[in-house]
């Protein structure tokens, strides 16, 4: 026994202090950013989930001449293979992400992954302004992957701006401290569905797009308003997704012409929505959320807007 404990004592220090540190092997990354035209501003890190692990955490480091700084250290704590950065990465620079198993104590349980790696840009010249719409994800896809953003499909690079979740009032709240620093010459504007699910009025909704569009205006950038998509409250309903009683689509209605009086305009919606109003069952898997098919649809409209257009801005 003698002879095994220096052995372990010696293990421990090798490993970080932890016997655990090799009891998984890394996980495996799955968020495309390098693969992006530009870094989304809110990041979702996803990985493959490895058996019999519940607890992640993700790094994310600044590259930087002299040392590179940690800028970021999470946990996930809704899903077993991603998590949502509420912080906004907003200094341009080259950064990498790297994640690992750990215990509920944030207790290394595995070595890093590999370093996935990727650039913060600013200026640009195309952002989107929005929610999850714009943001990206669906039927259980996270929002940092190809596949179910409709920036994917838009053959014009676009900055992601948006936010999950969002309302026009919060949009109208970080402008300044999101939509700024990239200095957009061109802002896609795509709000106002959580707005008129939880009940808000179409005036105060356009009231905020009003303030929205001002502001572009006042920084010298053109703004470029998307019509609302519709909603399918059935499928909300089975996915239990709040939508408040009231008449959402004379809302919708209301605002959707707003937008269509205003100098540049995308109508994303008409394509999305079936004969009674309602978003196409088929394209969405929550009610609420175009995903695969609905977001190549949107992607294809606005690339096809923005080409006629690129000599505004």
């Amino acid at each position: 026994m003698k002879k095994i404990l220096p052995l372990i004592l010696m293990t421990c220090l090798i490993f970080g202090g932890s016997v655990e540190a090799k009891k998984f092997q890394p996980p495996i990354p799955t968020a495309e950013f390098e693969q992006m035209d530009f870094m989304q501003l809110y990041a979702t890190y996803s990985w493959e989930p490895l058996p019999k692990t519940e607890f992640y955490m993700v790094q994310v480091v600044k590259i930087e001449a002299a040392r590179d700084k940690i800028v970021r250290e999470l946990f996930n704590t809704e899903s077993f293979c991603s998590v949502y950065d509420w912080s906004p990465l907003i200094e341009a620079g080259e950064y990498y992400w790297q994640v690992r198993v750990v215990d509920k104590n944030h207790k290394p349980l595995s070595d890093w992954s590999e370093k996935k790696f990727f650039t913060v840009t600013a200026p640009v010249k195309f952002a989107v302004f929005g929610d999850s719409i714009s943001h990206g994800g669906a039927n259980y896809i996270p929002a940092g992957q190809l596949s179910c953003q409709w920036e994917t499909y838009c053959n014009v690079p676009i900055k992601n701006l948006a936010r999950s979740g969002d309302t026009t009032q919060q949009m109208l709240d970080r402008f300044d401290s999101d939509v700024l620093p990239f200095k957009p010459q061109v802002l896609i504007i795509m709000a106002g569905v959580n707005d008129i699910r939880l009940g808000m009025s179409a005036e105060d909704v356009i009231k905020n797009l009003e303030a929205i569009r001002d502001k572009c205006l006042a920084n010298q950038m053109t703004p470029i308003f998307c019509t609302i998509t519709s909603m399918n409250p059935e499928i909300m309903n089975r996915r239990g997704i709040p939508l408040t009683d009231g008449d959402w689509r004379e809302a919708r209605e209301k605002i959707n012409i707003w937008i269509m009086s205003t100098p540049y305009f995308i109508d994303v919606a008409e394509k999305l929505t079936d004969e009674f109003g309602y978003l196409r069952a088929e394209l969405t898997p929550d009610g609420l959320h175009p995903a695969l098919r609905g977001k190549k649809i949107m992607g294809e409209i606005i690339g096809g807007y923005l080409k006629g257009i690129r000599e505004i801005g």
